[in-house]
Protein backbone atom coordinates (compact mmCIF):
# COMPACT_ATOMS: atom_id res chain seq x y z
CA UNK A 1 0.00 0.00 0.00
CA UNK A 2 1.43 3.69 -0.73
CA UNK A 3 1.88 5.96 1.77
CA UNK A 4 0.35 9.57 1.03
CA UNK A 5 2.31 12.44 2.11
CA UNK A 6 1.17 15.87 2.93
CA UNK A 7 3.31 18.88 2.94
CA UNK A 8 3.77 21.73 5.20
CA UNK A 9 5.73 24.87 4.48
CA UNK A 10 7.27 28.09 6.17
CA UNK A 11 9.77 30.45 5.64
CA UNK A 12 12.17 33.10 7.72
CA UNK A 13 14.26 36.29 6.88
CA UNK A 14 17.67 35.64 7.88
CA UNK A 15 20.09 38.69 7.89
CA UNK A 16 22.87 37.38 5.52
CA UNK A 17 23.36 36.67 2.28
CA UNK A 18 22.05 32.57 0.69
CA UNK A 19 25.73 31.48 0.51
CA UNK A 20 26.41 32.23 4.00
CA UNK A 21 23.36 31.23 5.08
CA UNK A 22 23.34 27.93 3.33
CA UNK A 23 27.22 27.56 5.20
CA UNK A 24 25.29 28.18 8.40
CA UNK A 25 22.41 25.68 7.67
CA UNK A 26 25.13 23.04 6.75
CA UNK A 27 26.94 23.94 10.45
CA UNK A 28 23.64 23.83 12.26
CA UNK A 29 22.25 20.63 10.93
CA UNK A 30 25.45 18.75 10.67
CA UNK A 31 25.75 15.37 12.65
CA UNK A 32 26.39 16.70 16.61
CA UNK A 33 25.30 20.62 15.49
CA UNK A 34 22.98 22.48 17.28
CA UNK A 35 19.87 21.89 14.92
CA UNK A 36 19.98 18.30 15.30
CA UNK A 37 18.88 15.72 18.51
CA UNK A 38 18.39 16.65 22.00
CA UNK A 39 20.43 19.24 24.19
CA UNK A 40 21.65 17.45 27.20
CA UNK A 41 24.11 19.97 29.64
CA UNK A 42 24.48 22.41 26.74
CA UNK A 43 25.60 20.07 24.20
CA UNK A 44 23.64 18.48 21.22
CA UNK A 45 23.17 14.65 21.19
CA UNK A 46 21.81 12.32 17.89
CA UNK A 47 18.69 10.93 18.49
CA UNK A 48 19.41 7.53 16.18
CA UNK A 49 16.29 6.67 14.15
CA UNK A 50 16.19 3.66 15.65
CA UNK A 51 15.11 5.52 19.66
CA UNK A 52 12.37 6.91 17.78
CA UNK A 53 9.04 4.73 17.66
CA UNK A 54 8.31 3.08 14.69
CA UNK A 55 5.74 4.84 13.56
CA UNK A 56 7.72 8.48 13.50
CA UNK A 57 11.00 6.87 11.79
CA UNK A 58 9.69 7.76 8.61
CA UNK A 59 7.32 9.56 9.04
CA UNK A 60 9.29 12.96 7.61
CA UNK A 61 11.46 14.06 5.34
CA UNK A 62 12.55 17.61 4.35
CA UNK A 63 14.30 20.23 1.86
CA UNK A 64 15.24 23.99 2.89
CA UNK A 65 15.55 26.41 -0.28
CA UNK A 66 17.94 29.78 -0.05
CA UNK A 67 16.73 32.67 -1.66
CA UNK A 68 18.00 36.18 -2.07
CA UNK A 69 15.87 38.24 0.46
CA UNK A 70 15.05 41.92 1.37
CA UNK A 71 18.52 44.03 1.63
CA UNK A 72 20.91 41.28 1.40
CA UNK A 73 19.22 38.56 3.31
CA UNK A 74 18.12 35.35 2.74
CA UNK A 75 14.41 33.82 2.72
CA UNK A 76 15.12 30.32 4.09
CA UNK A 77 12.07 28.25 3.11
CA UNK A 78 11.67 25.01 4.81
CA UNK A 79 9.16 22.16 3.22
CA UNK A 80 8.63 19.19 4.99
CA UNK A 81 6.87 16.19 3.61
CA UNK A 82 5.21 13.78 6.97
CA UNK A 83 2.83 11.19 6.79
CA UNK A 84 -0.30 12.56 8.48
CA UNK A 85 -1.23 9.00 9.41
CA UNK A 86 1.79 7.94 11.28
CA UNK A 87 1.55 11.42 13.27
CA UNK A 88 -1.84 11.13 14.50
CA UNK A 89 -0.88 7.48 15.47
CA UNK A 90 2.19 8.95 17.61
CA UNK A 91 -0.79 11.07 18.94
CA UNK A 92 0.25 14.23 17.50
CA UNK A 93 -1.93 16.92 16.57
CA UNK A 94 -2.94 17.86 13.02
CA UNK A 95 -1.37 21.70 13.72
CA UNK A 96 2.32 19.63 15.19
CA UNK A 97 4.60 19.61 11.95
CA UNK A 98 3.98 23.56 11.55
CA UNK A 99 4.39 24.15 14.92
CA UNK A 100 8.27 22.01 14.63
CA UNK A 101 9.06 24.07 11.40
CA UNK A 102 8.17 27.48 12.92
CA UNK A 103 9.79 26.44 16.11
CA UNK A 104 13.04 25.14 13.68
CA UNK A 105 13.27 28.06 11.78
CA UNK A 106 13.20 30.68 14.46
CA UNK A 107 16.06 28.79 16.23
CA UNK A 108 17.55 28.82 13.06
CA UNK A 109 17.61 32.15 12.45
CA UNK A 110 18.84 33.31 15.82
CA UNK A 111 21.90 30.94 15.57
CA UNK A 112 22.41 32.23 11.88
CA UNK A 113 22.33 36.11 12.92
CA UNK A 114 24.93 34.92 15.82
CA UNK A 115 22.12 35.23 18.87
CA UNK A 116 21.51 32.06 21.11
CA UNK A 117 19.46 29.65 19.44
Amino acid sequence: MATTMSVAESSVQVGTPPEKAREKWNEWTKEGGPGMGLTSGGRSQDVSAAKLPEELRKAEAGTAYFEPGHQGGTEVRMQLRYNREALEKAGQGPDWVEKRINLYLTRFKNFAEGRPA
